[in-house]
């Protein structure tokens, strides 16, 4: 091979994994400096493998990616992003805000978009969901806005919904004209927003947060009377006290998804059958009041709650919801393959599939 090709093929392969490298070199520091630190510590309580507590109030997040910082041109996509805040009151309220590179004189579809982790673990300055986001809206043409909602230990559940529904009524508050205002308006959803096509969506606990804020927009109006177009929902997590399919009926009850669920909303009122990670129980509310036209809803082979999603669909469709429900399976792959795996081919068909949604 020619010297100039070995050069060549060395810097791409450098610019390829320098940014793998460098994030997991972060979370094995971090994970192995934490280890030693908290040695001699006693702990409260955890939820292995994401979260440690320690009585001297110290947190380990055991599971997260690296932060890194917006950036005006994302040299990979040109997608734009920025840091926001959506409300300065107790409790603030961030986000991170991105925008398709080809975005003069355009209007675009909004998604807003809750990160996976669990509701203790990652955020959407984190290496990992930026970088996803990234080729979303570059694929999608969208605007996206994900939020920075609120994480255990220090806020158990339902502050992320409450969050998530701020959040929600932040976006339908710059469809009102009225200079009284005291909502101060993000200037790239004013120039490029279109507010006749408003998602919300996420993945795992993200896309949980998201079905249990279609269902409150079915029965409660959001400013100037905002329509949500439709609901994402990438292998959303779903659970219950009783094993169905394939799920294990030895060790059911002491399931990771039951220990997630016990630790983030420990009050919750009929505890792993509380309609907001159980819509198919006893007693739930009709998901015929679901406030959305339309919805997507993804599954995997290896997911974990893939069973749980599948009766979720077909749940939707005898509820006797009036709106288009989609159902699209990846195969092969567990939950966040894209985010993680971004750079395979089921990943990048999934993305496509995604966009081929968000229109």
């Amino acid at each position: 091979m020619e010297p100039y090709l070995i050069i060549l093929s060395l810097t791409i392969l450098v610019h390829t994994l320098l940014p793998m490298f460098l994030t997991h070199f972060v979370y094995s520091t971090k994970m192995s400096m934490n280890s030693c630190s908290n040695t001699n510590k006693e702990i409260e309580k955890e939820l292995l493998p994401l979260i440690r507590v320690y009585k001297d109030g110290t947190i380990e997040r055991l599971m997260s990616s690296s932060i890194v910082p917006p950036s005006l041109q994302d040299p990979q996509t040109g997608v734009s992003s920025k840091d926001i805040v959506i409300s300065n009151n107790n409790p603030s309220l961030s986000a991170r805000i991105f925008l398709p590179k080809s975005h003069h004189n355009h209007k675009f579809p909004i998604l807003l978009y809750f990160h996976a982790g669990a509701f203790c673990v990652e955020s959407p300055f984190s290496f990992f969901c930026h970088r996803y986001l990234n080729l979303l809206v570059s694929e999608s043409n969208i605007i996206a806005v994900s939020i920075d909602y609120r994480l255990l230990p220090q806020h158990p559940l339902p502050a992320a919904y409450e969050d998530g529904w701020t959040s929600l009524q932040w976006v339908a508050s710059h469809t009102s004209n009225d200079p009284n205002s005291s909502i101060e308006k993000e200037q790239w959803l004013q120039d490029y927003g279109d507010f006749n096509k408003v998602y919300i969506g996420g993945d795992v606990n993200g896309a949980n947060l998201a079905h249990n804020l279609a269902m409150r927009a079915g029965t409660e109006t959001l400013p100037n009377n905002l329509k949500i177009l439709g609901a994402l929902l990438c292998c959303p997590f779903f659970w219950g006290s009783k094993p169905i399919g394939s799920e294990p009926v030895e060790e059911h009850e002491n399931s990771l998804a039951i220990k997630v669920w016990n630790f983030v909303y420990p009050n919750a009122k009929g505890g792993i059958d509380n309609p907001m990670v159980n819509p198919c129980a006893i007693g739930a509310p009709s998901l015929a009041t679901l406030g959305c036209s339309k919805i997507l809803l993804t599954i995997t082979d290896k997911d974990e709650f893939r069973d749980r999603d599948v009766l979720y669909y077909e749940s939707v469709k005898e509820s006797g919801w009036q709106g288009q429900l989609e159902l699209f399976e990846a195969g092969d792959e567990e939950h966040g393959f894209q985010i993680f795996k971004p750079e395979t081919d089921g990943a990048k068909q999934f993305i496509k599939r995604l966009a081929s949604f968000l229109v």
